[in-house]
């Protein structure tokens, strides 16, 4: 499985105007899965936005994790399949700074989903930090987080750090593979600076080197998902004591 991270050199707060640039961005064919960042939709309504994600699933012909919008009080996203059915709908359950300050209200965990019979998990961008997120469930295949990653740093390094060790944390312990899309890091949102934390977190590397990939140069980056490769590595945890 392929997937795609997609990095915007600008966020809008014209939903439609994200979309339009998304669109030119994707290459042809798009891989498996695309993963758009969080607030790709901004404030758009709730049909219109779905219906621009389910537009560059079926134009791109792989399942779109769509970002997000506020679909009123709650940042919420949607997640199409390469023919344009509706695969899953998922909430960010845990608002965060300025979305706080803002009135937006906490959302409702979700499911996850299944694609070409993996099972993948959308985390929109806090939601990963809280590892109660994922516990409970059978294993998944892959968190996918769309993130607008804001900070209060002078500079993207420390954030970038942080989302680094927090993605191959999240990697490691649920046996998972971690990928997040991100904006650019000269992207501002309400005058906060966005770090540009892209990246895909590998719990099994060929070497320690692989821990991590990210961020990318390009606003396209793929990845391939070695679901055959994880599945040595939760096998081998397990057998060690670690499962």
């Amino acid at each position: 499985m392929k997937i795609l991270l997609v990095q915007p050199p600008h966020w809008s707060p014209d939903g439609h105007a994200n979309f339009d640039a998304i669109e030119d961005l994707l290459p042809s064919p798009a891989g498996d899965v695309v993963l758009l960042p969080e607030l790709a939709g901004s404030s758009l309504p709730r049909a219109d936005y779905l219906a621009r994600v389910r537009a560059l699933a079926k134009g791109s012909g792989a399942a779109v994790v769509g970002g997000s919008h506020y679909d009123g009080p709650v940042n919420r996203g949607a997640v199409f399949d390469a023919g344009g059915r509706l695969l899953l709908e998922y909430d960010k359950v845990h608002p965060y700074g300025l979305e706080l300050r803002n009135g937006v209200r906490p959302g409702l965990p979700s499911a996850g989903f299944e694609l070409a019979g993996r099972r993948l998990h959308v985390l929109l961008c806090a939601d990963l930090w809280y590892s109660a997120a994922l516990a409970g469930h059978d294993a998944f295949d892959a968190v996918l987080v769309p993130a607008f990653s804001v900070t209060r740093w002078s500079g993207p390094a420390p954030a970038r750090e942080l989302w680094q060790h927090m993605s191959v944390a999240r990697a490691y312990e649920f046996m998972t593979y971690v990928a997040v899309s991100d904006w650019h890091h000269e992207t501002t949102y309400q005058e906060h600076p966005c770090a540009g934390v892209t990246g895909f977190a590998n719990p099994c590397p060929e070497t320690h080197t692989g821990f991590f990939t990210g961020p990318p140069d390009a606003p396209v980056s793929a990845f391939d998902l070695d679901f055959t490769r994880l599945h040595a590595f939760r096998h081998d945890r397990a057998a060690r004591g670690f499962g």
